[in-house]
């Protein structure tokens, strides 16, 4: 009762003897439960509401931003590139009824966009990233200690690394018909026209979403985490985005009737309730770690105990 008592310290569900000592589907039952109560005590379904607000408003700065930043490294066709393949691999009902805006928003010629630009991009963006912040925070059950100047500088460092990494996908999709002529060089046999950007369409799209959940976990919290309390909530975070983008698209296109309640804010509407969506997975993933950070603590006790006993 005395290790129970100091295990389950922070430990939200009644009954945690499937967390903390279950085998089979019962630890599986248990860590689940643990991560889901988890969430309506550390207010997640507040903070996924503050991020989901806050990303609907970066989208728009963001994306003047990253398209400037790749025009003035690369040029106007790469930027337009790149903002063609990040439309792509988003589900197309999610993303149709902002595309007209997008493309609106990235045919007006500015002065000093790029400026602009970042300032937009760091004040919205940064919010969204902070609401994140917090969210992991209590998900690991760690304090915040650094300072606002730190905090920020982090926040905006990963928006910034964000930025950066588009640009280099922007250059990557520039160089993929070219690595078919390179290949076809080397191998008279290999057909250069099949090395196109819907090949690397969706690899390419599974790298960014799990290179940012990684820098989120690894770098947000006040605390470094180690890997191994990492990559299972990354993993779980990028599958059920994935079922939930399928699922969030079937349901839009087949049932929901947002046109009857918010008229022509229903696309709006409907992107920022997939935001919330995705917001809490990704709080969710945080939560899923904690749990099965409680459970691998709770085996090192009980293997202590024996050795001690024998």
């Amino acid at each position: 009762m005395g290790r129970d008592a100091v295990l389950t310290h922070g430990v939200v569900s009644a009954r945690p003897d499937d967390l903390l000592h279950g085998r089979g589907l019962y630890v599986v039952r248990g860590v689940l439960r643990e991560a889901a109560l988890r969430l309506w005590s550390d207010d997640a379904f507040g903070l996924a509401g503050n991020v989901a607000f806050r990303a609907l408003l970066a989208i728009f700065p963001f994306l003047i931003f990253t398209s400037s930043l790749t025009a003035f490294v690369g040029d106007r066709s790469m930027a337009d590139g790149l903002i063609d393949f990040l439309i792509a691999i988003v589900p197309p009902t999610l993303v149709e009824p902002i595309v007209s805006e997008v493309e609106q928003v990235m045919t007006v010629q500015r002065s000093g966009v790029l400026s602009l630009g970042i300032l937009l991009t760091i004040w919205f963006a940064v919010g969204g990233v902070d609401g994140v912040r917090i969210g992991l925070n209590r998900a690991y059950g760690i304090r915040e200690t650094r300072s606002v100047i730190v905090l920020y500088s982090v926040m905006a460092a990963v928006v910034l690394l964000v930025s950066f990494v588009l640009v280099l996908i922007g250059y990557m999709l520039v160089l993929a018909p070219r690595a078919g002529s390179w290949l076809h060089t080397l191998m008279p046999g290999f057909d250069p026209a099949s090395v196109t950007v819907r090949l690397v369409r969706y690899p390419v799209a599974a790298f960014i979403l799990i290179a940012t959940l990684f820098a989120a976990h690894v770098f947000l919290p006040a605390r470094r985490t180690k890997f191994q309390n990492i990559w299972p909530g990354v993993i779980f975070t990028t599958a059920a985005w994935t079922i939930l983008a399928i699922a969030f698209s079937f349901y839009v296109s087949h049932f929901a009737s947002y046109a009857s309640y918010y008229a022509g804010l229903a696309g709006i509407i409907a992107t920022m309730y997939f935001l919330y969506l995705a917001a809490l997975v990704l709080i969710f993933g945080g939560e899923l770690n904690r749990a099965l950070r409680i459970r691998r603590l709770a085996r090192v006790v009980a293997e202590r105990e024996q050795s001690r006993a024998s």
